[in-house]
């Protein structure tokens, strides 16, 4: 049985040939010697076992096989073209798949305009953002659904590297008419007989108050679950509640609502960039981490690695 040795290099040489209706032209565009090019083309013919020109004199004539075979050709060539710039730029950072997921407020508050200013740059990539709890984000980078995700420290058990970003502080967010809205900080005591709009218990803010709260033997006001920072803004806004969110000015909506921190007891945690292995890590992804980190805050007291 006779074994198919066709190159591609054959192929293209073929293709110049017969665009340019001649295989001197074709030398010279490919810069070949013309006999290169008149061997390559009688290896193909012997390989395909057919007649891909007829000569008539110096000129050559393109048989209907090899008109079939140039149009097969042309498109294989144009395949082949695009693959190699594709393959050159997901290694330039340029094009490929980034799966990446955040935590809120940050990804709203902190990651929006960088992750838009990197899809402006590098148009190509397909980037994919998800908003979910720390938890989760950080058992799917664990399982390579993600290529990292910005959230608090994972568990240990994950094995995740995690880079510290920043830290961030829990307040009180208080309607602007809220008696309490004029103080420079609030107590925890401050806070008795009010209504407390708190997140689910899942996310790591209400791990965070509830840490933060309860060891204190605290139990002056009630809690109302409420699944969204939206929500607990909108709900502050009309004056039904406090919300005990991170503090950022972007969430004092419009000037109706202020976040006041808790003096006593001022709950924090850093919050960074959590993944699996570099070395498994594309160059837009390792790209978009670098411009996420960007949003580090200079503190000195933080850790370079967790």
């Amino acid at each position: 049985m006779k074994v198919m040795t066709m190159d591609l290099r054959s192929l293209k040489t073929f293709e110049a040939c017969v665009r340019l209706g001649h295989f001197l032209k074709a030398a010279e565009e490919l810069q070949y010697a013309p006999s290169t090019v008149t061997l390559q083309i009688q290896r193909l013919e012997a390989d395909l076992g057919v007649s891909l020109f007829v000569r008539d004199g110096k000129r050559v004539i393109v048989t209907e096989a090899g008109r079939w075979l140039h149009h097969e050709a042309s498109a294989l060539l144009k395949s082949i073209g695009a693959m190699r710039q594709t393959v050159s730029d997901i290694a330039a950072g340029d094009n490929g798949t980034v799966r990446i997921a955040a935590i809120e407020p940050v990804a709203s508050q902190q990651l929006a305009t960088v992750i838009a200013d990197f899809c402006k740059t590098r148009p190509k990539v397909e980037l994919t953002m998800e908003v979910s709890g720390s938890r989760s984000i950080a058992e799917r980078v664990r399982a390579g659904e993600l290529e990292f995700g910005v959230c608090s420290a994972p568990p240990s058990k994950l094995m995740l590297e995690f880079e510290p970003l920043f830290e961030e502080r829990l307040g009180v967010m208080l309607n602007k008419n809220h008696p309490l809205a004029d103080r420079d900080s609030i107590t925890a005591s401050d806070l008795a007989g009010l209504t407390v709009l708190v997140k689910e218990p899942t996310c790591i803010y209400r791990e965070l108050w509830e840490t933060a709260i309860y060891p204190t033997g605290r139990n002056l006001f009630s809690c109302m679950e409420v699944g969204s920072f939206f929500v607990i803004q909108q709900m502050v806004k009309a004056e039904f509640g406090i919300g005990i969110v991170p503090i950022y000015s972007g969430l004092e909506q419009e000037g109706s609502l202020v976040i006041k921190p808790i003096a006593d007891l001022n709950p924090s945690i850093i919050i960074g960039i959590a993944y699996k292995d570099k070395n498994l890590l594309g160059k837009a992804a390792l790209l978009l981490m670098e411009a996420i980190r960007g949003i580090r805050e200079p503190n000195p007291t933080l850790p370079s690695a967790i």
